[in-house]
């Protein structure tokens, strides 16, 4: 079974979240990425380590999350143009978001969160999920649970976040 079966990147586009928030459809490498991933506190609450990603690293994740799912950059308007900020993957059985701490608690993160719950909902999706959110990440914790996310899945450092798209209430209703 393919993985990207509900996915069709030759149709992605941009898509404006507000008038400061837009997402791009994943092009290239860009090197704002390195703020982000060579940053050792950022990268505990992505991998759950302090530690870096070479370019050669980053620009391998983003090959492969662009083979897998709907890779995007989270764009800011901030009076001269749009800056990249951060990046956003949906797949069928992850979703993982990055923002640049400059402009985390911003509710960018929430308002990008809340297009892909959409977005999972017109692709037929039952549930959406994330894989990893670290116990020290409450920032993301409570963005997620703000968002009805719940924690399912506990592992040694961290907990599987998940969210029921489709009311099971009703699909049983309707099929009696």
């Amino acid at each position: 079974m393919s993985t990207e079966s509900s996915f069709d990147q030759n149709r992605l586009k941009k898509v404006r979240i507000n008038e400061s928030i837009r997402l791009n459809p994943f092009d290239k490498f860009r090197n704002e990425t390195l703020k982000w991933y060579q940053d050792p506190q950022n990268m505990r609450n992505i991998i759950g380590v302090e530690t870096v990603y070479s370019k050669a690293q980053i620009q391998q994740m983003y090959h492969w999350q662009n083979e897998h799912g709907l890779l995007y950059y989270i764009e800011y308007h901030d009076g001269d143009g749009f800056q990249t900020i951060g990046d956003v993957w949906l797949a069928e059985d992850d979703y993982a978001i990055v923002i640049d701490q400059s402009f985390q608690n911003q509710h960018i993160g929430r308002m990008v969160t809340k297009y892909f719950i959409y977005k999972a909902k017109k692709l037929g999706r039952e549930r959406i999920t994330v894989s990893e959110i670290f116990n020290w990440n409450e920032a993301s914790q409570k963005m997620f649970t703000h968002l009805n996310f719940y924690p399912y899945k506990k592992q040694k450092d961290s907990w599987s976040y998940q969210k029921r798209l489709k009311n099971q209430h009703l699909r049983k209703k309707n099929s009696i």
